[in-house]
Formats: structure tokens, C-alpha cells, sequence
């Protein structure tokens, strides 16, 4: 019974998320916003979800545990919805004394503050439920306690609630309901979960992997005016014989004074204070940190083609004709095209690695899933764009350029290829990832790597609203009119997502040199460790006739699993 209360917030979360989704329609229908102001607030809002992940994902380790942000969360989540629900028009009506139509002038100045909040709300308890929620229920069942049919429910379940969610939100025209809905579904849910508060078991924090990273810098800079040892063996490294050591590397050598060893002071002494001395396979995790920041910047464009799904994408098929028949297609059907083209692209990125490098992991691997992510995004805005010139020319056609509500007449499933060629970028780049900080990282640190690029990405998210400013004043050179206007059927949209194209390319060739670059520089490091491991062997008197020496992936996901200190 218990599992059912926890993975009811799951299912209450598929309503919320895409009654969120629809924002921007909400915002230029209702609002009566531009363009441009609409997707600005549509993106950070989206942004500020997945920067939050990055802080959320620290008090969970490294504070409060993974309960009592699981708590909060679903608090803020409930409240936001709620003001959310509350700042459409006719909720407060006679209290604020504005009209209840579904216009500008009946939006009050206490409304505008109600869903600024309410915004801020959600995306704080989005990001505290995406890290905590499912740590939360392995923590309760205990990761070997999970039978194949919860999971069987659960996939059934989400799909049915999906369903659910596209098929009902299809019926809904008033926005109060389209907010009220899914808040009082999500509101029930948090009572039963409650309901189970006396049966959870809470399990202290273990400390934060990013501590170790704060704990290195401190410890270098401490050491700031002591030479370096000419030999690395000199340097402080866990001496337990069941851990391996973390290969020393010659690169960021300044970090490597986190780990001398002072020779006024005893080692028993130095270790007590966590924060003066570090092990060299705790400097090393923190180079490889450092040095993934450039390849992470690359991720960056991921975030501003990912922002187009919930603002431009939306805003064209808003103006297409979406009915078959006399059947009218929810809009939410996309984002359903979305994420099932996402689960089936992770599913096709497990078969093609599993064939060709079989269970070994290799960095290959990954690489090759990023790389072609790009590509995936690369072809997702040329559609989009020449879909957008054949909409455009629909619109020039039929003379639908003024201010007019009246739909295209054209098929709303000319968005389709668009929409699932981002949820396979989607998916290949997020699954690519995941496996190659897996094989550096404990689950614990991977989490963090991960949301590293997490935090690039809703960078990413936001930062579209400074490429829309630039296009648009770029476009405006020698007296030309902006590509990007009050509304979408008098913009030039298709000549962004060529701008994307191109911006896209440039990344991909980026993630490539630098990818070659990092594989020359690891082949060049493990040259270096069979040297020297067969080097301290020898002087050993080591017999090392026969014997294998591991190095590379599997060695480093190793040692890093074994780092006892890390937080």
C-alpha cells in the first residue's frame, strides 16, 4: 500500500505538467502579450525548473534528506497550483473587484502578482520532486525490494493518465479549469501520500558529493605557498589495499596541493581537519569535473531547441486547423508524440551500444549518442523551418496576417516531424549522458555530473530569450523589418530555426573536436599509468610477469565508487 501512495504523486504530476505546457497559449490568448514577451517568460519559467534541480539536489544529500524535500515540494507544487488557479480572471473577479472574462483588462495587478508566485512555486517544487521522489522510493523499499509488477503498474498507470490528460484536457475550454483541474488532482494525491507519513522511514543525509569539490579548491588554496613534490607518490591517496587509486594526472597541477602531505604536522593530524587535506583520487574527480566544463558548454544550444517545444512550436499549432473531421485534436497530443518519441529513442540508444560495444561500457558509446543527438536537433529546426515557410505562405495566401483568431487552413500534424525529432534528441542526449558519468561516477556523484548538464540546459532555456534579442535586432540592419513581431503570423520564424540550424552545426562541430581532444588526452594519461604502474612494481620487486594492469573506464568507475568521503 505504501508504494501506491508514493508513486501517486507520479501520476498526479502528468495532468500538472501539461496544463504548464500550455503557458504560452495561455499567456498570448488570455494576456494578449507578444510574441517574443510571452516565450520570455514561457522559457524561464522552464529554465528557472531545471536550474533549481542543481539546488534541490544538493539539500537532498548534503542537508535535509531526501523526505522532508520530497515534503516540501509537494507543498510548493500544490500551493503554486493553486495561486496559479486563482490568478485566472473569473476566480477573483469580486474580490478584486475586475471583470471575469478571459481578457487583459480583467487581469488585476493582484492576479499578475498571484501567478508570478505561483510560477516561482511550481518550478521550485518540479525540481525538488525530479531529485528527490524516486531516491525517496528506493530509500522505502530498498532498491532489491522492487518487484517487475510495481514497475509493470507504474508504466501502465503513466500511460493511462497520459491518456487520460490528452483525451480530458480536449473537453476543457475554460482556463480556471484547465489550472483547477489538475491542482485539486494533485491536491488528492498529496493527501494520500500524507496518509503514509507515520509508515516512511527517514534516512539521514550522507553528505553531498559536491562538498568534495569545495573541499579541494579550499584545501589547494590553503597550501597556496608549498612546493609541489617532484614525485606524485608523495602525494596523500587512501592507502586501504581493497581500494584501488585513482590514476594521478600531470594537467590542473595546482589541485594537487590539496593532498601534500605537511611535514610539521602528523598525518593522523591532517586528517582530521577534512577540509586541509584531500586524497589524490578526490583531486582527480575534481579535474575531471573541471575539465568537462568546456564539452558541457556545448549543451547549452540543447536548451534554447528544447525551449521550443512549449513557446514557438506551441504558438504554430495554435493558428493550424487541429481537427480531423469533426473531431478536435487537444494540442497536448504533441507533447504525448513528444515523450513517447523520447522513451522509444532511449530504448533504440540501448540496443544499437549493447550491439555494437556489447556490456562494456565505452566512452565511444556516449559520444556517439550526443553526437547524434545534435544531428537529431540539426534536422528537427530544418523541418520546423520548412514547415513554418509552407504556414507562412498559407497565411499570405488566405491574407491572415492581421489580428485575427481564425485557424490556417492547414493540418496541425505538419508539426509532428518536428515534435518527435525533439523528443529523440531528447531522449539519445539525455541517455547518453547518463551512461557515460555512470561509467566515472557512483550513482550518487553521476546524479550531480548529470545535473550539471542540467543546469547548462536550463541555461540554455533561458538564454533563448538573449538569441531572440540578438536575431531580432541583427535582422533589423539597413532599415529592414525584424524577423520576430508581435505575433507569429507576422514574424519570420522560419529564418530563427535556420539560425538554429546553423548555430546547431557549429556545436556539433565543437562537441566533436573537443570530444577527439579529450580521447587523445585519456589515451595519453592511461599510456602514463601502465608506466608508472609498472614503474612502482618494478621498484617494488613486484613480479608483474602474466598479470593484467586495468586502467581506463572500469578502473575509474572503481575508484570513485569507493570514495568513503565524499561530502
Amino acid at each position: 500500500m505504501m508504494v501506491y501512495r508514493i508513486l501517486s504523486i507520479t501520476w498526479a504530476n502528468i495532468p500538472v505538467h501539461y496544463a504548464l505546457w500550455m503557458l504560452m497559449v495561455y499567456l498570448t490568448d488570455v494576456w494578449k502579450l507578444n510574441l517574443t514577451d510571452a516565450a520570455a517568460i514561457v522559457s524561464v519559467f522552464f529554465g528557472l525548473l531545471t536550474i533549481l534541480q542543481s539546488i534541490m539536489l544538493f539539500s537532498t544529500h548534503g542537508l535535509f534528506g531526501n523526505y522532508p524535500v520530497l515534503m516540501g515540494s509537494i507543498f510548493s507544487l500544490c500551493v503554486g497550483m493553486g495561486f496559479l488557479t486563482m490568478s485566472t480572471p473569473p476566480v477573483l473577479a469580486k474580490a478584486t473587484g475586475t471583470c471575469s472574462g478571459y481578457q487583459p483588462e480583467c487581469i488585476g495587478e493582484s492576479q499578475r502578482i498571484l501567478f508570478y508566485i505561483a510560477l516561482a512555486l511550481c518550478a521550485l517544487g518540479t525540481a525538488g520532486q525530479a531529485v528527490s521522489l524516486r531516491a525517496f522510493l528506493l530509500e522505502q523499499l530498498g532498491e532489491n525490494a522492487i518487484s517487475p509488477s510495481i514497475w509493470s503498474l507504474q508504466r501502465y498507470a503513466v500511460i493511462l493518465f497520459k491518456a487520460a490528460a490528452v483525451l480530458g484536457f480536449s473537453y476543457i475550454s475554460l482556463w480556471s479549469l484547465w489550472f483547477g483541474v489538475p491542482a485539486i488532482c494533485y491536491t488528492v494525491a498529496a493527501f494520500i501520500f500524507l496518509s503514509g507519513s507515520c509508515t516512511y522511514k527517514y534516512v539521514k543525509p550522507e553528505g553531498s558529493p559536491i562538498t568534495t569539490l569545495f573541499r579541494v579548491f579550499a584545501a589547494s588554496i590553503s597550501k597556496l605557498f608549498y612546493r609541489l613534490p617532484t614525485d606524485a607518490l608523495q602525494l596523500y591517496n587512501i592507502s586501504d589495499p581493497g581500494i584501488q587509486c585513482l590514476p594521478h594526472t600531470n594537467g590542473l597541477r595546482y589541485l594537487d596541493k590539496a593532498a601534500i602531505i605537511l611535514p610539521d604536522e602528523t598525518l593522523e593530524q591532517q586528517l582530521r581537519n577534512r577540509w586541509r587535506l584531500c586524497s589524490v583520487a578526490e583531486v582527480e574527480a575534481t579535474k575531471f569535473v573541471i575539465r568537462k566544463f568546456p564539452l558541457c558548454m556545448t549543451y547549452i544550444l540543447g536548451g534554447v531547441l528544447t525551449s521550443l517545444s512549449y513557446t514557438y512550436f506551441l504558438e504554430q499549432a495554435k493558428t493550424m486547423n487541429n481537427k480531423v473531421g469533426n473531431l478536435r485534436i487537444p494540442l497536448a497530443v504533441f507533447l504525448w508524440f513528444q515523450f513517447e518519441a523520447r522513451e522509444q529513442f532511449q530504448k533504440i540508444y540501448h540496443i544499437f551500444v549493447n550491439w555494437r560495444w556489447g556490456s562494456e561500457a565505452k566512452p565511444s558509446g556516449p559520444r556517439v549518442g550526443v553526437a547524434v543527438s545534435i544531428i537529431l536537433g540539426v534536422l528537427c529546426t530544418i523541418t520546423a523551418a520548412k514547415v513554418e515557410s509552407r504556414r507562412l505562405a498559407m497565411v499570405k495566401i488566405y491574407s491572415l496576417a492581421g489580428e485575427t483568431d481564425e485557424k490556417i487552413p492547414m493540418t496541425v500534424f505538419w508539426l509532428l516531424p518536428q515534435y518527435l525529432l525533439l523528443g529523440a534528441a531528447d531522449g539519445m542526449f539525455g541517455n547518453s549522458l547518463e551512461n557515460y558519468y555512470n561509467m566515472y561516477f557512483e550513482p550518487i556523484s553521476a546524479s550531480y555530473m548529470i545535473t550539471a548538464v542540467n543546469l547548462m540546459h536550463g541555461l540554455g532555456c533561458i538564454s533563448n530569450i538573449l538569441l531572440v534579442y540578438v536575431v531580432s535586432k541583427v535582422s533589423q540592419r539597413g532599415n529592414k523589418v525584424s524577423w520576430l513581431q508581435d505575433t507569429l503570423n507576422k514574424s519570420r520564424v522560419d529564418k530563427y530555426y535556420w539560425t538554429l540550424s546553423w548555430l546547431l552545426a557549429i556545436a556539433f562541430v565543437l562537441f566533436v573536436v573537443i570530444s577527439l581532444w579529450y580521447a587523445y588526452k585519456r589515451s595519453k594519461e592511461e599510456a602514463q599509468t601502465v608506466y608508472v604502474e609498472r614503474s612502482v612494481a618494478y621498484v617494488r620487486g613486484e613480479v608483474i610477469y602474466g598479470t593484467t594492469i586495468t586502467v581506463g573506464n572500469r578502473r575509474s568507475n572503481n575508484i570513485i565508487a569507493m570514495l568513503p568521503s565524499f561530502g
